[in-house]
């Protein structure tokens, strides 16, 4: 216990931690030794939802508001550029990529930029929110994203594991005005680990491998004390799949237990491949992320969704996410976040 409080404190950048331990996190920091029997999963880490979302201007929120109505209200939030919120101390960031395998499916918006349009003309996964809609993006291309990440990773060896999920779109829109979107078969999530060695190298990525080692399955090397220690960590990137169940299945065939896939993906807890949940309500799900947790499985959750939270100034929901032990918390309104609606709402961990 004292370990995982130790560790929650570290993981804090120094302008979320309180002031008394402003000196002890820096000192601690410095001495790897603090870290060398911890493990990942007992780590605790602030990151972004959507992480790729510009902060809207007014005519984007008027854009948002005339395409959506009501529904607007729930988009209405948007990141600093993704070094600045690794800068912040986040360690886990959001791309949500559509498949491209052609290039040109999503260049149309970018033709006015020609150095956009012709990223946008290449083949290769698109990040961006809904086509036509809300199209902005910080990266525009799942390659430049990993790019962006990889850049600052390098101008901060040694930092805190850092774990990107990696949220794949492919639900067509019954709306005429949107491009048909393409699936994400088995070419183009084999394009996903590529991409992921070619951009980190294989050594800078914590992948299911890792943690199976030489057990039968990765949910055994999981919950049986797999997880690589967090000074171990240091440097590298973890990256988690978070798709249909159907995506799921299509990226596990041929690879029991994930074996030589870079990502990490969702399935039932009795799965082979389980191994990371994505349990999005901590308040009706904080039993089962605290059991989830004490098996020795990693839980991502939200403080915050749809600026609900924000618009009622309500932190339960982040009470509830540091309650059930979630490893990863994700929010809208971390400290230095765009604030669009000047709501005054900032999720910190304790």
């Amino acid at each position: 216990m004292l370990a995982a409080r130790l560790v929650a404190l570290l993981l804090l950048p120094l302008s979320m931690a309180p002031a008394w331990a402003q000196a002890p996190v820096t000192q601690a920091v410095a001495a790897p030794d603090n870290l060398r029997d911890v493990p990942l999963n007992a780590m605790r880490v602030l990151g972004s939802h959507n992480s790729y979302r510009p902060a809207p201007s007014e005519a984007d929120l008027a854009s948002l508001r005339a395409w959506l109505g009501d529904r607007a209200a729930g988009v209405e939030y948007g990141h600093l550029p993704i070094a600045q919120q690794l800068d912040l101390g986040l360690r886990q960031l959001e791309f949500d990529p559509y498949a491209d395998p052609k290039g040109g499916l999503f260049a149309a918006p970018h033709a006015g930029n020609p150095a956009a349009h012709a990223e946008m003309l290449r083949p290769g996964a698109k990040v961006l929110h809904a086509p036509v809609v809300d199209a902005g993006t910080l990266c525009l291309s799942l390659e430049g994203c990993f790019a962006e990440v990889k850049a600052w990773s390098d101008a901060h060896p040694g930092h805190h594991p850092i774990t990107i999920f990696v949220n794949v779109r492919d639900e067509p829109f019954a709306d005429p005005r949107m491009p048909k979107i393409a699936p994400f078969d088995e070419a183009a999530l084999a394009a996903l680990d590529a991409s992921a060695q070619t951009i980190f190298g294989r050594d800078h990525i914590i992948a299911p491998d890792d943690v199976r080692g030489s057990r039968p399955t990765l949910r055994a090397g999981v919950t049986g004390g797999g997880w690589p220690k967090i000074n171990a960590s240091a440097g590298k990137v973890m990256l988690v799949l978070d798709s249909s169940p159907k995506i799921a299945q299509t990226y596990r065939q041929g690879h029991a237990s994930l074996r030589g896939r870079m990502m990490f993906a969702f399935y039932p807890e009795g799965d082979a491949e389980a191994s990371i949940f994505n349990l999005q309500d901590p308040v009706a799900e904080e039993t089962r992320a605290k059991a989830l947790v004490a098996q020795g499985f990693m839980v991502r959750t939200r403080a915050d969704a749809d600026t609900r939270e924000a618009r009622a100034k309500d932190y339960s929901r982040l009470a509830a996410a540091l309650r059930s032990g979630a490893q990863i918390i994700s929010t809208d309104y971390y400290a230095g976040a765009p604030d669009p609606l000047h709501l005054g709402f900032t999720v910190r961990l304790p």
